[in-house]
């Protein structure tokens, strides 16, 4: 989990070697400001993007840190029972609302009595004298509670919805060495609580606890906004990549992502083909049943060519109803197999009134000499579309081609064979 400002007792170590000594109220201002600093930048990271609750509840739990830091150092002004309990439970809670955080950036439940767990299982052992008492047993029991939330931040982390955000792995490692270190204040319980003891941190594990934990809690807000702003940039990129109703690729992902791929196809050598669809009479099913029954008429036509792709195919709407699909590893008699295949699974389609009027006419061209970029390759299937709705429409035609492939003069028999078959009539 993020770590802010620690309490393993009454104090958190200091860096202190026989050249350089930090005392503890020194130690406590500087906890106060980084978590502070932390808390509000947080806050108005979420402030400039009200879809990202975690960056709030990531905030919150930054001031809670702080104020416990800040109780810590109130030595004499309060009692010592109540400034302990209430600096420890404030730090505890302050971890949980950390781990709540990471649950709702991966868009998963929020538990409250859950984040509340620690700070109670703090208090309600506070109430035995045997254990306030002992300043070693207050390390290692605040010492597994906060590695027990930390640990489940990392958890979250590691199941992530979106792994391609960079900044998730830093993060990742930066909260799993933190569990680490404060896993390991449980069997250090006795020096550090010589430390506290001594009112001046000193030698080298608690030199080292400290400055880890001054390092995290001030690294770990800048990375918790950086993953913000790369979520927000992911999904604005999709959604400028996506079509907003059938949820493919829009015309500008199509070819941002169909370029690259046609030229890999083509300089290994692979068959290529482009099956290139559009609806039939579409305008006419928008004006008699309504603009709704004509986007579910899109949904299921897009649903089932969707449901027939085959891993490294591409799949995109071009724009009204018009699609295209990027056939890799496909012979010419292969895409003129799926394309008839789609048409007629499309012109079964009855369930709705609208779709048993809908009917789609393909043109497919393979990748060759004279189409061995997308634009070109897309020209050649608009150019058999058009042949394909000049000829009736609800059918499958083939461009002319010159493969680039061995079997390019078989393939293109096969194509005539089949484009000469009653099947492809319509």
């Amino acid at each position: 989990m993020d770590p802010p400002a620690g309490a393993s007792g009454n104090a958190v170590p200091i860096v202190a070697t026989s050249h350089f000594v930090i005392d503890l109220p020194t130690l406590f201002a500087v906890t106060v400001f980084l978590s502070a600093t932390g808390g509000l930048l947080l806050l108005f990271s979420w402030m400039q993007n009200r879809n990202t609750p975690a960056l709030a509840l990531w905030g919150i739990g930054y001031l809670f840190s702080a104020a416990g830091a800040a109780l810590l150092a109130t030595h004499g002004l309060i009692p010592e029972p109540l400034q302990v309990c209430g600096a420890n439970a404030l730090v505890c809670g302050a971890y949980g609302l950390m781990w709540s955080g990471a649950r709702s950036f991966e868009g998963r439940r929020v538990r409250m009595s859950l984040v509340a767990a620690g700070a109670a299982i703090w208090v309600a052992a506070f109430q035995f004298e045997s254990f306030s008492a002992s300043v070693q047993a207050r390390v290692m029991l605040v010492s597994a509670i906060l590695a027990a939330y930390a640990l489940l931040g990392a958890w979250e982390l590691w199941h992530a919805r979106d792994r391609s955000l960079i900044s998730r792995w830093p993060t990742l490692m930066l909260v799993a060495v933190h569990a680490g270190f404060l896993l390991a204040r449980i069997p250090y319980a006795d020096t550090l609580t010589a430390s506290l003891a001594a009112g001046r941190p000193h030698g080298l594990i608690a030199s080292i606890m400290a400055f880890e934990m001054l390092f995290t809690v001030f690294c770990i807000p800048f990375l918790r906004v950086a993953m913000s702003k790369e979520r927000a940039e992911l999904e604005q990129r999709k959604a400028a990549l996506t079509d907003a109703l059938t949820g493919i690729a829009n015309r500008r992902a199509f070819f941002d992502l169909g370029g690259p791929l046609l030229e890999r196809t083509v300089a290994d050598r692979r068959p290529a083909a482009l099956l290139l669809f559009d609806l039939d009479h579409f305008k006419e099913v928008n004006d008699t049943a309504g603009h709704q029954a004509g986007d579910r008429v899109l949904m299921a036509f897009t649903e089932l060519v969707t449901a027939s792709l085959r891993p490294g195919d591409l799949f995109g709407r071009l724009g009204g109803e018009e699609f295209a699909y990027l056939h890799v590893d496909a012979t010419m008699a292969e895409a003129l197999q799926t394309a008839e295949r789609l048409r007629r699974a499309f012109e079964a389609m009855r369930v709705l009134d609208p779709i048993a009027n809908a009917t789609v006419s393909v043109g497919v061209a393979m990748a060759s000499d004279a189409s061995r970029t997308l634009s070109a390759l897309l020209a050649s299937a608009d150019r058999a579309l058009y042949r394909a709705k000049a000829d009736g429409r609800n059918r499958v035609a083939p461009a002319p081609l010159v493969l680039i492939d061995t079997g390019g003069r078989e393939a293109a028999r096969q194509a005539m064979d089949i484009d000469r078959s009653p099947a492809m009539a319509g």
